[in-house]
């Protein structure tokens, strides 16, 4: 039966990284299930999920120390459950994205309001990239919420669609598979 871990690791970046974590998860026969690996200012992040044997996953926590000598990174890992040994009210998934351009706050405002719904945020990206012509930052986000069964669909469009009036702000919500 396999066991699961959480890996984290922040550092300088530098090509190879991935080939070296993924080694040495490899080499300790960890595999490694889901992912998320980007570049933000110059330091490399990894958040992700491994299964293996109890035993491979405590001698891979007793070498820790080696990843991180020969990485230069900041590792941390954590003993977790198995994704669908999570429980989770009944819900269903949507795809929530956001365009504006740039100021603070949006994530902020937009997750308020998710937050006192009790609807559950998955996943989250956001990107701030400069239009073509004028420089200006242009603000995306994407998510995946799990909006509880119950909760009025056209109540939350709303509020966001209030919020976005306000902050000028497109928010478009969308039914999503399961996936990501």
């Amino acid at each position: 039966m396999s066991s699961y871990i959480v890996l984290t690791a922040v550092g300088p970046d530098r090509p190879g990284l991935v080939d070296e974590i993924s080694a040495f998860l490899a080499a300790r026969n960890v595999n490694i299930e889901d992912s998320c690996m980007a570049v933000l200012g110059g330091e490399f992040a990894v958040i992700l999920l491994g299964s293996g044997e109890a035993g491979a996953l405590e001698k891979l926590a007793d070498n820790l120390v080696v990843l991180k000598k020969n990485t230069s990174l900041s590792i941390q890992m954590k003993q977790t459950i198995a994704p669908n040994a999570r429980q989770v009210p009944p819900s269903l998934p949507h795809r929530l994205s956001a365009t504006s351009m740039d100021h603070p706050g949006i994530v902020h405002e937009i997750s308020r309001i998710l937050h006192k719904r009790n609807i559950n945020i998955e996943s989250l990206g956001t990107h701030v990239a400069h239009a073509p012509v004028s420089g200006t930052p242009l603000f995306t986000m994407k998510c995946i919420i799990n909006i509880p069964v119950g909760e009025k669909l056209s109540s939350l469009r709303r509020e966001l669609e209030e919020l976005g009036d306000c902050m000028d702000i497109d928010i478009e919500i969308e039914t999503a598979d399961a996936c990501r």
